[in-house]
This record gives structure tokens, sequence and C-alpha cells, in this order.
């Protein structure tokens, strides 16, 4: 028994270990980047499970170790921002004309659902994060049925490319 405990301590630390080296340098994050830009946010934003303070980023939308799942990656420019991966959980193809981030506003918070990038010809759209309900439901039985989508704001942050 204490081996077993002994051993998935072990595991335990060796995948944090892989998990900070992997993010320690931007050469060991994304294998493959097809798209590279900085960006300013204005307001508190989630974008999927990470939560973004206003400020400079950096992002990279690519791949993790070759021909995996399209990811981007976020650097925060600021101390103490974060350094995160995002998985897409959809890849489409996009008539935006400018490079951009589509943002739901609520209240003085907001939820980043896309990234627009024509150079690519794509749009990449995120997880709405836990919790976050944007219709209303109500409890019929055993199922919730939506019963009314009210108006969204939605808000666009300019994504500017990196040579």
């Amino acid at each position: 028994m204490k081996n077993i405990r002994n051993l998935v301590t072990l595991t335990g630390l060796l995948v944090v270990f892989f998990a900070l080296g992997a993010t320690a340098t931007r050469a060991q994050s994304l294998t493959t980047t097809h798209f590279s830009g900085t960006f300013t946010l204005p307001f508190v934003a989630q974008w999927g499970p990470v939560a973004l303070q206003p400020g400079e980023y950096s992002l990279y939308y690519g791949r993790l170790y070759g021909g995996g799942p399209a990811m981007v990656e976020v650097i925060g420019k600021e101390d103490r921002t974060p350094h995160a991966f995002i998985l897409a959980q959809a890849v489409n193809d996009s008539a935006a004309r400018k490079s951009e981030l589509v943002c739901i506003r609520e209240g003085n918070a907001g939820i980043i659902r896309a990234l627009e990038m024509p150079q690519l010809g794509e749009a990449v759209e995120f997880k709405l994060p836990r919790n976050t309900q944007l219709m209303a439901q109500k409890n019929n039985g055993n199922r919730n049925v939506e019963i009314a989508q009210g108006p969204m704001l939605l808000q666009r942050i300019p994504v500017t490319l990196k040579k």
C-alpha cells in the first residue's frame, strides 16, 4: 500500500515538473505555430478555464507536440499574469477581414469565445467557462428547457500580428 502511494506521489510530481518545463520557455511550447500576435485586454475576461486581467498579452496559435489538437498559448506581459494553453473547441472557416478576439460582454467582464484569423482563413472557437449560462432556463421535470436568450453585447478586440 505504501509503495502504491509513493508511486502515485512520484507520478504526480513528474507531471508537475513536466508541465513546468513545457511552459518555461516559448521555444518549448507550441511545436507548430501558425499565427502569432499581441492584444490589449481592456477588461477582466474569462478564456476557457483561465481568468485574464486587463493588460497586454501575446498569443500563439498552433499545435502542441506535432499534430496534436489546436491550441492557443496566451502569455501576459506583466509580472504575475498567466501563461496558459487554451484548447480550441472547434476550428471553422472564417470570412473575417481583421484578426481579432470575439468576446461576450457581461457588465465589466467578458468571455472570450473566438479568435478570428483571416490570414489563415480560420476562426477558432472556445468552450464557455464552467457554470456560465447565457440563456434563461426552466426546469421542466427531468430536463431543462431554454425559454429565452437575451441580447448579448459582443466586443471585438484587435490582434496585432507579430512579424
